[in-house]
């Protein structure tokens, strides 16, 4: 089996209501596409409004009533253009015309995934006696979307919505669980943290990985996190105390709790007054998914690697070359994929690890 190429071509194409439109694919100038945890990846794209024909004379590339406008679906595939990966599939919501005396005409398309269907309203609602996996299914409904849940059949509440979009609706309540949302195509992905995997790949130093920057931080990190409620129904206390990680994700090393022990000397409790839980099950389930959040957060990586299609949100990358005690797993909880005509296609992400080797 032959080896892969080292160098590669790696030119964007665009699919347009569907398919491959070759013409426009040639006209892009730059592009960003930008995806997080929480969901919603957005698209810039920059073009050429002028096309060249075979006679010699040019044409406005993308006049009114292309394929190209407000509504129009749109997918952007990167990566080596022999067998490119999809990084964004959505819908146009914005345009913006560029002109000047020395400059071609661009047109600037802006899009957003179909989570932009989640954030057009603002409704109050209650959703009694339901799971989080019963309350994500009615919003993948509400939004045309196919359902992909893993876990959240507990605990069994009644969630309300307050004057929010649902999709700042479905992002409070899956943060407090330490759960995550992202669109796949057509569906609706939602999980633990500790259950996304969204691929694996290995990123060297002065090799595919470019630069980054690394932080080692004790000052979010604690050794125990408590919260306290009330039951309305018998009016019994509820609390729940959380001393150790469960779903901190890939890697190995030293916690932060761990180091905070050694190189602080003690303990530190924190204790979440913000929050309202009725239940001694919604309270371990908040107070476990804090303390995971804060656990997670003690190795951060800001990241620019060569463009790789695969470096997405959820996936696990292995960070070599660095240093011993930063070399490790990380968790990547946003990517930014851009390419432009001189510098080429490149990944700028962002990568979190609970544990310093």
């Amino acid at each position: 089996m032959p080896a892969a190429p080292t160098i590669y071509a790696a030119t964007p194409t665009l699919r347009l209501a569907g398919q491959e439109d070759v013409r426009a694919s040639k006209l892009i100038v730059a592009l960003a596409v930008q995806e997080q945890e929480g969901g919603l990846s957005a698209l810039e794209l920059r073009l050429s409004n002028v096309a060249s024909l075979s006679s010699g004379g040019a044409e406005l590339a993308f006049g009114a009533g292309s394929a190209l406008d407000l509504g129009k679906d749109i997918q952007v595939y990167l990566g080596d253009e022999r067998e490119p990966r999809e990084v964004f599939r959505g819908v146009v919501t914005a345009l913006e015309w560029r002109f000047g005396p020395s400059e071609t005409p661009e047109l600037v398309v802006l899009a957003e995934d179909a989570l932009q269907r989640a954030r057009l309203a603002r409704r109050s609602a209650t959703y009694a006696d339901a799971t989080p996996a019963e309350v994500v299914n009615t919003m993948a409904s509400r939004l045309a979307l196919r359902p992909v849940l893993t876990g959240l059949d507990a605990p069994r509440a009644t969630w309300a919505q307050l004057n929010e979009s649902d999709l700042s609706f479905l992002r409070r309540l899956l943060g407090a669980l330490d759960a995550d949302l992202q669109i796949v195509g057509e569906e609706l992905h939602v999980s633990p943290r500790g259950d996304v995997r969204r691929g694996a790949l290995t990123l060297d130093l002065n090799d595919t990985l470019i630069s980054a920057r690394a932080v080692a931080d004790l000052s979010q990190q604690a050794t125990q996190v408590t919260v306290r409620g009330w039951n309305p129904v018998d009016g019994s206390a509820v609390e729940a105390s959380v001393g150790s990680g469960a779903h901190v994700g890939p890697g190995q090393g030293r916690s932060g709790a761990q180091v905070l022990r050694s190189a602080l000397g003690g303990e530190r409790t924190e204790h979440l007054a913000h929050v309202s839980v009725s239940t001694q099950e919604e309270a371990r389930a908040v107070a476990q998914a804090a303390f995971d959040l804060r656990a997670r957060r003690f190795v951060c990586v800001e990241g620019k690697a060569e463009g790789n299609a695969q470096l997405r949100v959820g996936a696990h990358v292995t960070l070599a070359g660095l240093e011993p005690r930063l070399d490790n797993t990380y968790y990547v909880v946003r990517a930014r994929h851009v390419w432009d005509r001189v510098r080429g296609y490149f990944t700028e992400f962002g990568a979190e690890c609970a544990w310093l080797g």
